[in-house]
This record gives structure tokens, C-alpha cells and sequence, in this order.
């Protein structure tokens, strides 16, 4: 199907609109033309025949024929007077005039009417009455030439140069208009055929001078302007949806490794363990086997205890709830201390460890237990990383302001690519199946977070695979006025378990663990009931009141929260130490403990020389804060 441009469907529209207004206008004028000239032909004939009826009342009424031929005569001045007759009473032709050579009415009847005008063709016929003093003498019969039709074409071919003329000065003069009105529209039709070719939102129609077409211009350049903007923010929605889908894929790739390399290095210390059992249940085994099981059973199960321990840092970095206990550190002493139980390591490695320390001593606000953990990580992987006859050198030292410690080795190194990502969690350099234990993949984020804390800088190189690679970590110097501060050693005492016999109560739904806790402490002297749920806790310490009860918080029938509200409400229970033994360990699960009425809380795993020693001082403590309530 052929199209048509807008031009052309405006142009064709406006030149039939003209047409048919010029043709209904030439018709009027046509009909009112004629009508005009047919009503001015009447009258201009009732007239005439007027005027002879009254001149020839006179010849009718004597019949004098001369006379009234006469009369008639007259009309010969009137070229358009085809025919005249007057006809007497009885209907009698008394005298006719017929120049024209028209036609005769052959007779009147006596009782005949006046009738006309008729038109017939392009003559006119009428009759009028004759009349004397009120009495009717005859008629009068006239015929004229009406030339209508010659008059109408003659006005139609004036209707028709005007119309012509009009049709041709519209023309001129809409094409002229329309060029400057359809322009800017068909530029804009340009402009949306090449954005939407092109997808380029940035082209824009051109102004206008007619003001309502630049009002649709305007409005389409900022259609385009907002869908330029629309069109730049859903490409960098795109690109920031392809971000994330790819951080996302790189999340589930890390989660899938993750996964995997927990499993590997849980399997690593559970088959050692179940070894180390079958040896313990073995009747043949000897006092020696026995306590090397047991030495296996405790390294790994420590091993294990730090992997956990890790897995829950990790969940404090994330959640940003990984807090310090600071205190003034002697760097050179924990860096000692670190180095010596590192040497048996490094001694199963075949590695050489060399500590180099500064003539005077360096101090830091930090917690020595988290800068513990990082410094044994970073030496713990420099020994796994570096090959037999490798070495280790960590080399204290003061950098202006700071306190810097550097750990190089001479091991496996990392490539340039890794070197930033090594400290993404769960990220590691050595993926390789030859790699053995080395890990979750948490700890260089965990060290870089806790020296982050300590407003201090973790940074790595490495010249490449095979090259070694160099660990340092920057800590603010502790100073004042200049001068370094000298940390006051806080002489350690050493507290001893209670030497009173205790009565403790243990409430865990762990049967295992009941029954070493129960067995660890009846060995140390104290008396010990073990129960399985909550309500069994409330009744027994009801019925005889411990000094110490030991609760975990997830407990069948009732928690450990209201277990210990529940003891703290009655009168004879309300004294007794509580000590929540549980898994739940952040800040929000410490504060619910208080909260219910717990005088301690203990993370499990808890080392079972650990319990024993913090129950006796713990509850030497509380006692002695309460001398009036001693039992």
C-alpha cells in the first residue's frame, strides 16, 4: 500500500475543503440568481400586462378591434414579448399581436380563471383580467422569452474563473503556510527515524519560530531529554545489576569453596580423634599409647576449638560487632612470646625463625590478645607456606610514629593478581589439593580488621610465585609528649580454685557433656547433680540449694533464661552463683544473660582446667561481695 507524506495528506485535505466551500457557494449564488431573475421576469411582465389591460378595457367593453390591436401594437418595443391576445367575455379572440410568431390560446372559456406565470422551457406565460369600474370584460393573454438558462451559464463561468482563481491563490498560499508548519514536524519524524535506528537519545529537533509548533517541538526534545536520562540510568542500573550478579556469582563460588575447605578441614582433626577413641577402647593398649591418644585427642580438638573460633570471628568482622579490650602492649615481649611457640612448628618444618628486636622497648594501645592472634597467624602461615630449609625472619623496628613488624619469608609467594584479594574472606592463594591444613580462608581478614581497629595498617608483597613474600603491620606508637610511654607490668597472680567443697548443680540436655563436667569436678573435691532440662533445675536446686548451678541457655521445657529468673525470684534460690555454659556468644546474648539474672557466662567449648579454676575464683569473688549472705 502506497503511503503519503504528511505534506501531501494537509495539502490534498485543505484543496478539497476549498473546493467544496467555493462549490456550495457558487451553488447558492446560483439558485439566488435565478431566483432574483425569474422574480424580476414576473414582475416586469404582471407589469406590462397591467398596462394594457387598462388601456384596452375601453376597445373590449365596445369591441372595437382596431383599438385593442393597437394597444397591442405597443408591445412591438418589447423584443422579449413573443405573443399578446385579448379575448372578450364569452371567450372570443378580439385582437392579437404576435411578433415572435408564439402561439394563440384558440379560445377562453367564459367562467375561465387568470392564471401564470408558468414557465415553460424559456418562456413565460401569464394572463390578466380586464376590467372596468369593477366588472370583468375579457382577459389579457401575454408570452414572453424567459432566457434563464443562457444567464445561468454565463454566471456559472464566472462562478467558475473566481473559483479557479481562489483554488489557485489557496494553493499558493497553504503551500507556503504548510512548509513553514510541517518543516519542524517532518524534521522531528527525521529525528525519531534516526533515534530509534541509531538509539542515540542525545539528537534533538530544531527550534521553531510558529509558537504552537514549538510548543510540540519543545515537548518532544524533552521526551527525548528524558528518555535520554531514563535510557543512561537503566545502562548504569545495567551495569551495576551485572556488578552485583557477579559479585553475587563470585559470593556463591567463594560459599561453594568455603563449604568444601570447612568439610576437608573438619574431616582432617575428626579422623585423627576417632583413631585416638578406638585406641582408648582398646583392652591391649598400653599406658603409653593411651596418653598419646590423649595428647591427640587435645591438639586436635583445640585445632578444631580455632576453627570455630575463626568461623565466629568471621560473623563479628561481618556484622562489624568485633570489639578490643585495650591495654599498653610491649610489642617485643608478645612478639617473643609468639616466636618461641612457633619454634616447635617451624622446627617440624625444617624452617629457620630469627626474632630481631629494637635496643629499647615498643609500646601500642591494643588488645594483646587480638594482636596475638594476628601475629601468630601471620607466622603460622609464613611456617606452612615456606618450604623445608626455608627461613622466617620477623623484624620489630620503629618507623617514625609508628610500630612496625614485618614476618618474611622465603616460601611459595603470592602472584601480583592475589595480593589484594588474599585478604577477602574465605579467599586463598594455595588451592592446590597439596596444600593439607591450611585453614578457612578467614584469617588475613580477621587480622587485617583487628589492626584496622587498632587504627593501625596490614599490608602484603611478594615478587611472585616462588619468591617469598613479606607480611608488615603498622601500629600507632604509644606516646605522650613526645616521649614513648613505658608499660608498668601488672605482676600476674595466680588465683587457686576454692579450697571449699562446692555443691553444683549442672543443667544441659547434652548427656556427654553432663557427664564429664560431672566426672571433671566430683574429682576436684565437689559435690555434683546432673539433670536434663529446666523444670528438672528448678525443682532440684529447689529442693536442696547448690552454691554454684552451671545452666545451658537451649534447654527442654525451660530455657536457661527462665530457669535463672525463676531462681533469682525465690527466697531461698535467689543466692545461688549462677554461670551460663553456652554456645550463644554475641554482645545481644551476654546482655540477655545479665538480663536473666547470671552472674557469668562461659563459651562453649570450655576447657575443663579452665572451669574448674574459674569456679573457685569466680565464686570466691562473688562470696566475697556478699559477707552478710554467706551459708
Amino acid at each position: 500500500m502506497k503511503t503519503t507524506s504528511l505534506r501531501q495528506q494537509l495539502t490534498r485535505a485543505a484543496m478539497l475543503t476549498t473546493l467544496l466551500a467555493i462549490l456550495l457557494s457558487a451553488g447558492a449564488l446560483i439558485s439566488y440568481e435565478l431566483s432574483v431573475y425569474r422574480s424580476a421576469g414576473v414582475a416586469d411582465l404582471r407589469a406590462q400586462a397591467e398596462l394594457i389591460a387598462r388601456s384596452t378595457a375601453a376597445a373590449v367593453q365596445s369591441r372595437d378591434t382596431q383599438v385593442a390591436r393597437e394597444n397591442l401594437a405597443l408591445l412591438r418595443n418589447q423584443p422579449r414579448i413573443l405573443a399578446a391576445a385579448v379575448y372578450g367575455l364569452d371567450g372570443t379572440l378580439i385582437a392579437s399581436h404576435t411578433p415572435g410568431g408564439g402561439a394563440l390560446l384558440a379560445r377562453v372559456p367564459l367562467d375561465a380563471q387568470t392564471w401564470g406565470p408558468r414557465f415553460s422551457g424559456s418562456t413565460l406565460e401569464t394572463t390578466q383580467a380586464i376590467e372596468r369600474d369593477g366588472v370583468r370584460l375579457g382577459m389579457l393573454y401575454l408570452k414572453a422569452e424567459h432566457d434563464v438558462w443562457r444567464r445561468l451559464a454565463a454566471f456559472a463561468l464566472i462562478v467558475l474563473a473566481v473559483g479557479a482563481v481562489s483554488l489557485t491563490a489557496a494553493f499558493y498560499l497553504f503551500v507556503h503556510l504548510q512548509r513553514r508548519i510541517t518543516a519542524p514536524l517532518e524534521k522531528m519524524t527525521d529525528v525519531a527515524r534516526e533515534v530509534i535506528g541509531s538509539h542515540n537519545w542525545s539528537l534533538r529537533a530544531p527550534a521553531t519560530d510558529y509558537k504552537d509548533v514549538g510548543v510540540l517541538v519543545d515537548a518532544f526534545n524533552r521526551m527525548l531529554s528524558e528518555c535520554e536520562t531514563r535510557t543512561s540510568e537503566l545502562e548504569r542500573e545495567m551495569v551495576t545489576r551485572q556488578g552485583v550478579e557477579q559479585e553475587l556469582r563470585q559470593a556463591d563460588r567463594q560459599k561453594d569453596e568455603f563449604l568444601a575447605t570447612l568439610a576437608h578441614e573438619l574431616r582432617n582433626p575428626l579422623s585423627p580423634m576417632t583413631s585416638a577413641v578406638a585406641l582408648l577402647q582398646m583392652p591391649a593398649a598400653s599406658p603409653q599409647t593411651r596418653d598419646k591418644a590423649l595428647v591427640v585427642l587435645e591438639r586436635q580438638l583445640r585445632h578444631i576449638v580455632r576453627l570455630v573460633n575463626d568461623l565466629l570471628d568471621a560473623s563479628r568482622v561481618t556484622t562489624g560487632k568485633l570489639s578490643l579490650d585495650n591495654e599498653t602492649v610491649n610489642v617485643g615481649e608478645l612478639l617473643s612470646t609468639i616466636v618461641e611457640g612457633a619454634q616447635a612448628l617451624a622446627t617440624q618444618q625444617g624452617l629457620t625463625l630469627s626474632l630481631q628486636l629494637p635496643p629499647s622497648p615498643l609500646y601500642v594501645d591494643g588488645d594483646a590478645i587480638r594482636l596475638t592472634q594476628v601475629f601468630s597467624n601471620l607466622l603460622s602461615n609464613a611456617c606452612r607456606y615456606t618450604l623445608r630449609d626455608g627461613s622466617v625472619d620477623i623484624t620489630l623496628a620503629q618507623r617514625g610514629p609508628w610500630v612496625e613488624v614485618s614476618i618474611k619469608d622465603t616460601g611459595i609467594g603470592v602472584e601480583p593478581e592475589m595480593q589484594e584479594r588474599i585478604f577477602d574472606l574465605f579467599e586463598q592463594a594455595d588451592k592446590t589439593l597439596q596444600r593439607g591444613n591450611a585453614g578457612l580462608g578467614v584469617g588475613l581478614t580477621l587480622a587485617r580488621q583487628i589492626i584496622q581497629l587498632h587504627n593501625g595498617v596490614l599490608t602484603m608483597s611478594s615478587e611472585g610465585l616462588n619468591r617469598g613474600s613479606c607480611f608488615t603491620v603498622r601500629l600507632p606508637l604509644l606516646q605522650k609528649g613526645g616521649e614513648v610511654l613505658a608499660a608498668t607490668p601488672t605482676p600476674l597472680t595466680t588465683r587457686r580454685p576454692s579450697a571449699r567443697s562446692l555443691h553444683i548443680l549442672i543443667a544441659d540436655d547434652n548427656l556427654d557433656l553432663t557427664e564429664s563436667f560431672a566426672e571433671i569436678l566430683s574429682a576436684n573435691g565437689h559435690r555434683v547433680d546432673v539433670v536434663h532440662d529446666g523444670e528438672a533445675a528448678v525443682q532440684k536446686a529447689r529442693e536442696e540449694v547448690p552454691d554454684i548451678a552451671l545452666l545451658d541457655i537451649g534447654m527442654p521445657k525451660l530455657d536457661g533464661y527462665e530457669v535463672a529468673r525463676q531462681l533469682r525470684a525465690g527466697i531461698t534460690t535467689q543466692g545461688i552463683h549462677l554461670v551460663a555454659i553456652t554456645g550463644w556468644g554475641q554482645a545481644s546474648d551476654r546482655e540477655a544473660a545479665w538480663a536473666a539474672g547470671f552472674d557469668q557466662h562461659l563459651l562453649k567449648p570450655v576447657d575443663p582446667e579452665d572451669l574448674v579454676r574459674l569456679i573457685g575464683e569466680s565464686y570466691d569473688e562473688f562470696q566475697a561481695s556478699r559477707p552478710g549472705e554467706l551459708r
